[in-house]
């Protein structure tokens, strides 16, 4: 067992929603850890669960041996666990200052070394949390989180939209919080390449197939690497036709945009989170977009045709998917008139917008399961090399 964190095959999500699939890995004090994989494998979900933020159906996490799977938030954070959000969440506000004041902790990080941190911070130490620079907001967010005085900092994208030059500061900043702090860091980032080059260890998650029978699960795997080797895609196969990677990886897109709409859903339906409507719009606009223009006629207008010309006997499953492309449609008309009820009339107008949610996701997790146990398969054994040229062109 690892002296300050422990995972044991942990499945969480939101709500019935499961992202994370027998999770397990251990943290010892002054270690260090990459997350790595693809978009919409469950990188952020992982750190958001370490932080008490999704359900945790099953499995066991451990912090310095105690139970922490029934631990409230606030209390994982005053037990020593910080958290740099992707999304950084300022308070428009509060000062610079009064961002680090209000969360202290005693303990070795004060604001004056927050300041020696980041220079840049104690210059705008009166500007409020709105009037900073992306950097700017990178640098208030990692210290806000030092300022809990954490045993373990949970860094959640840290470079992403940032100028190469403040990448190139944070990058000295996290190596110097890794190598000289004595913090355990764990690090989720897109560049498999700069962290490693920050951590000493690495997981990758990589989403499968949706292979088993309950189908809003979209499985992920971790495997691990240490040192400087390279970490591989475990889904990588050299021998999958392009257009079927493509199909994977929008699957993937979709199901992380699904995750994240439930997720803002189930947090309003606790109370825990107030409506933001501008959010929840742009994820129905892309549930909607997406695929009616570019998913959809990939698969009907040339997989599934190629498929029905090389197929000996009908398959009616094809002509299912199609409909269900249809029906989709209905269901995507239904939320969005549900969605505007609930801008328009408030709480009350709220849980049939919530159903609708539901109801659509485990939907289309259902029809994203068909394709992929099912058809693509069946696509890589039959089709021939003209035609995947064909679908891919």
């Amino acid at each position: 067992m690892a002296d300050l964190l422990d995972l044991e095959l942990v499945t969480a999500g939101y709500g019935a929603s499961v992202v994370l699939e027998d999770i397990s890995f251990g943290l010892d004090h002054g270690d260090s850890l990459a997350l790595l994989g693809r978009n919409g494998v469950g990188k952020s979900t992982l750190l958001l669960t370490l932080m008490g933020l999704t359900k945790v159906h099953r499995g066991a996490m451990r912090w310095r041996g105690a139970d922490l799977a029934r631990t409230p938030t606030f209390a994982r954070a005053r037990g020593g666990i910080g958290w740099v959000p992707q999304e950084r969440l300022m308070f428009p506000s509060l000062t610079v200052e009064e961002h680090l004041t209000a969360v202290a902790q005693p303990g070795p990080w004060t604001v004056k070394r927050v300041w020696e941190l980041f220079p840049r911070l104690e210059e705008r130490r009166a500007n409020f949390g709105n009037q900073l620079s992306g950097g700017e907001q990178q640098m208030l967010a990692i210290g806000r989180a030092l300022m809990v005085n954490p045993a373990l900092l949970l860094l959640d994208e840290p470079m992403e939209g940032l100028a190469p030059i403040i990448v190139q500061e944070l990058v000295g900043v996290i190596r110097e919080l890794v190598e000289e702090s004595g913090l355990a860091v764990i690090v989720v980032e897109q560049h498999a390449r700069l962290a490693l080059a920050l951590t000493r260890r690495a997981i990758v998650l990589a989403a499968a197939s949706c292979t088993r029978p309950t189908a809003r699960r979209c499985w992920t795997t971790p495997t691990t690497c240490t040192g400087s080797s390279r970490c591989a895609d475990p889904t990588e196969n050299a021998s999958m036709p392009e257009a079927i990677r493509i199909i994977h990886d929008e699957h993937r897109a979709l199901a992380a945009v699904l995750q994240g709409m439930l997720h803002l859903v189930n947090e309003i339906d606790e109370g825990r989170m107030q409506p933001d409507f501008r959010v929840l719009a742009a994820m129905l606009h892309y549930i909607d977009a997406f695929p009616e223009k570019l998913h959809h006629p990939k698969e009907d207008e040339f997989l599934y045709r190629l498929l029905r010309a090389r197929l000996a006997e009908p398959l009616p499953l094809l002509d299912e998917l199609e409909s269900e492309h249809v029906h989709g449609r209905t269901l995507i008309e239904g939320l969005r008139a549900a969605l505007d009820r609930f801008q328009a009339e408030g709480g009350a107008s709220f849980p049939p917008f919530r159903d609708a949610a539901r109801a659509y996701a485990e939907f289309h997790w259902t029809h994203m399961r068909k394709e992929e146990d099912e058809i693509l398969p069946l696509a890589a054994r039959t089709l021939t090399d003209d035609d995947w040229a064909t679908i891919d062109a």
